[in-house]
């Protein structure tokens, strides 16, 4: 039996802002509300802009392209997490 591997989107890996909701009136005169979204923490605690820096360094899994859609391997995510965890609790 073979595993097969996961796949995480952005959203998982970085921290998301919280929204609050916002309400406005479309051109035919309707009323909309677009609604809040709570704040959340991803497995990294790094914002989107800090992931994108540290692949273009090098020094975090680049992405997988499916369609348009950019998903990480949980392993390759896993595996990087432990390195990064040793090597800060090395250098303490």
């Amino acid at each position: 039996m073979t595993l097969v591997d996961q796949y995480l989107r952005m959203a998982d890996l970085a921290n998301q802002p919280e929204r609050k909701a916002k309400t406005y009136i479309t051109r035919a005169g309707q009323q909309r509300t677009v609604t809040a979204k709570a704040a959340t923490r991803g497995i990294t605690g790094f914002s989107i802009k800090h992931i994108y820096h540290l692949i273009k360094n090098d020094q975090f899994p680049a992405p997988i392209k499916i369609g348009h859609a950019s998903v990480w391997r949980l392993s390759e995510i896993n595996q990087w997490l432990d390195s990064h965890g040793q090597a800060t609790s090395s250098e303490v």
